[in-house]
């Protein structure tokens, strides 16, 4: 090989080589700018929950500082503990009023005496005068408490009263959560977060006990109303929420970003639910700690909406990207394509001939490229190996079924052929509907060797289950055969009768009756008792129809009896000895000449729970078998028991769980329905499955037709003799009118002559004769 050839060989598989890398390139660099682009969102994003918490925390340190400030700076003022005067002016609403007015976060600052007196300065800015059912310029509102009764005052701006009430109440000073901690603290106290009773309203309580008086406290409340606004001023992304929960994990206040905008809204989450949450990984968040560790506040943002403003960026890099990636790999595929695609393409086209196993027309395709060259020859070589294994495997299978059709047929002798020749017969017939153009036979048409060795197979298999038919019961000739014909003991039974009638005349000619008369006597008798046999025998050959008067008959014979001495239980199988009823008997006994015993029955044991599996619907008999005699010499039809006429049908059953069970490639997938259905009728009174015209494909309909005429026709069945041609076609033609055989494929069978040449071939000389099939179109 010269350095030009391996150079032009290996070039294609360094262009595919460079395209797989570009794209893996342009993967990687894809992956590390979204990855960046989510690190710098996440970071900022970061950045935003931190300063948010921290000018959280600033504002609320400030609320402590700026609040025990106030309460330092006041304590020690005389007048401070003074109690109240309804209607009469406090000499501390001035220094009040200034404060608030100073630090707006300020709600209300109040006095509380040991003995329930109380003092409340309230600032009624318009957000809480609906709280209060204040007059519309009130601007300041005093709450006064003396011996549990409280008086409201409202005042203007210019602290001038324009209001008063007077109510009894229920409010106790000294058991208020602020009081209490500021009377066991030595220095001034915050408490939790509470809800404002009048507003509705979370805030905070500043309390202390003033020096050197007498439990007295003085206190400043603090809505969190400021924390809203801290919030709404930090820039944060879309549906971001903001909570704040107590120590017992209740839910304080709660923001949410909301088209721009902070909105102050009520949520149904605790601290523990929130957490839940939090742990599906679409959110990003931070949780901090406010007023010393008590409280804690937690920053969500969705990350979806975080990364939002970086995936446009991303899209751009996407599409820059992709742009300079198809200017530089575009030349370069089509550079390679002619080389790689083309040939690939038409090994495509080789493989697909081996797919629909059209090996003859597999072509080796050449190529400059080694690998590719290579996995032609190697397809090529391949499609060779499996035509020559497949035709092996057909043979081998073609084979194997003649074989188990052949073994069908040589286990009877009655039977033998008709496995070989309904297949002949059924074939004639698909090759003349495959030539067909009208009716049913317009749209069938066998396009493929397959299918035609797919109703071959059929056909071969259609009586596959016969195998598990007993052979005494397809070969039954008379009605009283079993493994036997039990003719023959009902025969010594007769004879056993006739010698007793010539005891008994002995009998009575010792006893000194008239001997003529005695002669006379035994003869009629004897007379009588052969007549009966012939009868009976006449009764076990069977026939087309049994008339109620031979039943009635063979019924008043049975009742003659006759004297057993041996016992019928010696010399029995095991399984025989089963069936006997279990119970002695005294010898000789009185027996019945004809009898239906209950050891006669053999009971069904098999299960039948694959009907539902298979979808069979033939009603089954209670019994397995049933040889009592009378029930089978007053058989009506044929000589075959309803029990051995199932055990026939049995086999159709037994032929499809056999098929069904085979691992049938796809092109005979087809196999178990054609065979499976010949004994089904048109109108669902067939069997196994009592199918329709519509779920019997056209093979099926054919070998139906095939599998009846053969039968017909067949000069080795025991219980009938063979029909000539025309006796075959009119009992054909009654099976077509009940809708039992399909009227096309009769019609076809006699119009292409396809019976005259079945006829030539395999009917006896005797059985040939005239017909006029215009009798029948």
């Amino acid at each position: 090989m010269s350095l030009n050839n391996f150079s032009i060989k290996i070039k294609p598989t360094i262009l595919g080589l460079f395209f797989t890398v570009t794209a893996i390139v342009v993967s990687v660099m894809l992956l590390m700018q979204y990855n960046l682009s989510k690190k710098i969102a996440l970071e900022s994003t970061q950045e935003s929950f931190k300063q948010l918490s921290t000018n959280l925390k600033q504002e609320t340190s400030n609320y402590i500082k700026n609040s025990e400030s106030f309460i330092r700076l006041i304590e020690n003022i005389p007048y401070l503990t003074e109690k109240p005067i309804p209607n009469v002016r406090h000499k501390v609403l001035d220094l009040f009023v200034s404060d608030i007015k100073s630090n707006n976060y300020i709600y209300s600052i109040y006095v509380g005496h040991k003995d329930g007196t109380y003092y409340e300065l309230i600032n009624l800015n318009e957000e809480y005068k609906s709280s209060f059912d204040a007059p519309k310029n009130a601007s300041w509102l005093i709450i006064k408490i003396l011996d549990n009764i409280e008086y409201k005052e409202y005042l203007d701006k210019n602290l001038n009263q324009i209001k008063s009430i007077k109510n009894d109440t229920k409010y106790k000073v000294t058991q208020r959560p602020w009081y209490k901690e500021a009377i066991s603290s030595t220095s001034s106290i915050k408490t939790e977060p509470y809800l404002f009773k009048f507003l509705n309203k979370y805030g905070i309580s500043y309390a202390k006990e003033i020096k050197n008086s007498d439990d007295i406290v003085i206190g400043i409340d603090v809505t969190l109303n400021n924390i809203d606004k801290l919030i709404s001023k930090q820039k944060l992304v879309e549906d971001s929420e903001v909570f704040l929960f107590d120590t017992n994990g209740k839910i304080i206040t709660y923001n949410k970003v909301s088209k721009g905008k902070i909105s102050n809204n009520k949520s149904s989450l605790n601290q523990n639910t929130l957490d839940e949450k939090l742990t599906d990984n679409q959110f990003f968040y931070n949780k901090f700690s406010l007023f010393d560790n008590s409280e804690s506040l937690y920053i969500i943002s969705p990350i979806e909406n975080i990364m939002e403003p970086y995936i446009k960026e991303i899209y751009w890099f996407i599409l820059v990207s992709f742009i300079v990636f198809l200017i530089i790999a575009i030349p370069l595929i089509i550079l390679s394509s002619s080389l790689i695609i083309n040939p690939l393409h038409r090994i495509v086209k080789e493989n697909e001939k081996i797919q629909k196993r059209k090996f003859d027309k597999v072509k080796n395709i050449s190529s400059y490229i080694k690998e590719i060259h290579d996995v032609s020859d190697s397809l090529w070589k391949m499609s060779v190996s499996i035509k020559a294994y497949e035709e092996n495997q057909k043979e081998l299978m073609d084979s194997f079924i003649k074989l188990i059709a052949t073994a069908i047929d040589e286990k009877s002798k009655y039977t033998g052929g008709h496995c070989n020749r309904v297949p002949k017969l059924a074939l004639m017939i698909i090759d003349e509907a495959n030539k067909c153009e009208d009716g049913i036979f317009k749209d069938f048409k066998i396009n493929s060797e397959d299918e035609y060795r797919e109703i071959s197979i059929s056909a071969w298999l259609h009586d596959c289950g016969k195998v598990t038919t007993p052979e005494y019961v397809v070969d039954k000739a008379t009605k009283l055969e079993t493994i036997y014909n039990r003719i023959h003991e009902i025969r010594t039974r007769f004879e056993v009768i006739y010698r007793d009638l010539i005891i008994e005349s002995y009998k009575k000619e010792l006893n000194g009756e008239n001997k003529q008369e005695i002669d006379s006597w035994l003869k009629n008798e004897q007379n009588e008792l052969k007549e009966d046999f012939e009868f009976i025998a006449k009764m076990n050959l069977g026939g087309e129809f049994l008339k109620e008067e031979y039943k009635e008959r063979i019924k008043v014979i049975a009742s003659r009896t006759w004297l057993r001495n041996f016992d019928n239980k010696a010399g029995l199988s095991r399984e025989e000895r089963i069936r006997f009823e279990n119970k002695d008997e005294s010898l000789p006994i009185l027996e019945n000449l004809l009898s239906d015993k209950s050891w006669h029955i053999i009971k069904r044991e098999e299960s039948i729970n694959d009907d539902v599996k298979y979808g069979f619907k033939t009603e089954v008999p209670k019994n397995l078998y049933n040889q009592g005699e009378i029930y089978n010499l007053t058989i009506s039809k044929g000589t075959l028991t309803e029990e051995e006429r199932y055990k026939i049908q049995d086999h159709i059953k037994m032929t499809i769980k056999m098929l069904e069970q085979l691992p049938l490639p796809e092109n005979l997938k087809n196999v178990p329905l054609y065979a499976g259905a010949h004994h089904e009728t048109l109108i669902g009174t067939g069997y196994p499955k009592k199918l329709t015209k519509d779920e019997m494909p056209i093979p099926s309909r054919v070998l139906a037709l095939a599998d009846v005429f053969e039968a017909l026709t067949a000069s080795d069945r025991p219980y009938k003799d063979s029909k000539t041609l025309s006796e075959s076609i009119k009992i054909l033609s009654f099976m077509v009118k009940d809708q039992h055989l399909d009227k096309d494929i009769f019609e076809l069978f006699l119009k292409t002559e396809v019976y005259k040449r079945y006829g030539k071939e395999y009917l006896l000389d005797e059985q040939i004769d005239e017909i006029l099939i215009g009798d029948y179109l």
